[in-house]
């Protein structure tokens, strides 16, 4: 197997992994419908799922350092697909939440299991681009499941839409499971293996925690957009679920557009320091949460352009993140430093959406919660390039990250 076909099925498995998961966010205004939910309710479909995936997210970074990418990413694949599945048959809330829980926990195997690949596969020079791409899987996903999910669902019901989605995930199980390999340049069995113990020294180090509770940061703004821009649209803007999901789907397209170019940048023009691009990302999704916030006041003309713009600031990032996180833990603890990592991004998800649904309660109003994710976008832009060097890199080019 070759980098680039390693790369393809790890980025196809997120991609796939993605849209099962995300699928309930376009899904919103159907689930609030046909379970007959409130507006809060609605916001902990994401958090069901995110937190099984963070809880399960440090033990699938061992097992992974243990036991190699692939059978690991299969078997959280499998898990993933068929919680969701039983999610679309569920009766109410409390089963459909039990179920996206169980599938997060299959869910939190995919960024330790994908990061690892990428640090196995390929040289420093390249792990941006590369981390970059593998990244664009979960909104070339969201893509997918904005677009035609609730198009599905208008001709067949959310039960059918779901369920498709719980599918792709067990087609990615099988697909991963026949093709992918380990490269034989990194045995499974090291003479060292990775400990749970080897995280206490990076904890340490008080840049590194910094790091990680930017991370939680900035998936608020994901987290906001995920469970709320559609409802945002229907409620603002008297969009259709449809016509809401297509603008959702654009918001993944500039999330994709974002995790490419900030991998090409960070290895191009900051020689392979990734935490400039984090901060300039952060400072676009302060201004677009900013524009958010003026609510009816926009022209409907523009929210195309201003739905790329805001997916560039939620999901953009965190192609960056993952590297610099996976390489601060080098080739024998990348996969249990990313595994970290995810608790801390995806405890974002976690209480960001409820929070964000709390705030949207009590003001009965989108303009505060969307001003709420520009201060912490500012907050992270002007944290993030005060840390000291986080990463040395090689003797010749003597740049940190």
């Amino acid at each position: 197997m070759s980098k680039r076909g390693a790369l393809a099925l790890v980025t196809l498995a997120h991609g796939l992994g993605s849209l099962s998961i995300l699928a309930v966010a376009p899904l919103s205004p159907f689930l609030l419908e046909g379970l007959g939910l409130s507006r809060v309710q609605v916001g902990l479909f994401l958090p069901a799922a995110y937190f099984g995936g963070m809880l399960f997210a440090l033990p699938a970074g061992w097992l992974t350092e243990r036991r190699g990418v692939r059978w690991p990413l299969v078997l959280g694949q499998a898990l993933t697909g068929a919680m969701v599945v039983l999610a679309s048959l569920a009766p109410d809330l409390t089963s459909a939440l039990a179920c996206l829980f169980v599938g997060g926990l299959g869910f939190g195997v995919l960024n330790p299991g994908t990061g690892k690949a990428i640090i196995d596969w390929f040289p420093p020079r390249e792990r941006g681009r590369a981390m970059g791409v593998k990244q664009t899987g979960l909104t070339l996903g969201g893509i997918v499941s904005a677009a035609l999910l609730p198009s599905v669902a208008v001709a067949f019901g959310w039960r059918i839409a779901l369920g498709m989605a719980g599918l792709v995930s067990l087609l990615s199980a099988l697909t991963i499971a026949l093709l992918y390999r380990d490269p034989p340049t990194h045995p499974v069995a090291a003479s060292a293996p990775a400990r749970f113990s080897d995280i206490g020294p990076f904890l340490t180090r008080p840049g590194v925690v910094v790091v990680f509770l930017c991370g939680l940061a900035l998936s608020l703004l994901q987290s906001g957009v995920l469970a709320y821009f559609v409802l945002s649209l229907r409620d603002t803007f008297a969009f259709s679920a449809v016509n809401a999901g297509r603008l959702l789907a654009l918001a993944h397209l500039g999330g994709a557009a974002g995790r490419l170019g900030w991998g090409v940048v960070s290895d191009r023009l900051f020689a392979g320091r990734r935490r400039p691009g984090l901060a300039v990302n952060a400072l676009i999704g302060a201004a677009a949460f900013g524009c958010l916030a003026l609510g009816s006041q926009l022209p409907p003309g523009v929210l195309p352009a201003l739905a790329v713009v805001l997916g560039v600031a939620a999901f953009g990032w965190v192609g960056l993140y993952f590297a610099l996180v996976a390489e601060i833990g080098g080739a024998r603890s990348a996969g249990l430093l990313t595994g970290l990592a995810v608790i801390f991004s995806w405890g974002g998800i976690l209480v960001g959406a409820p929070l964000f649904g709390l705030l949207l309660h009590v003001t009965d109003s989108y303009r505060g919660a969307w001003l709420a994710l520009a201060a912490v976008a500012l907050a992270v832009a002007a944290t993030l390039p005060r840390l000291q060097p986080l990463v040395q890199r090689d003797p010749v080019a003597q740049r940190a990250a």
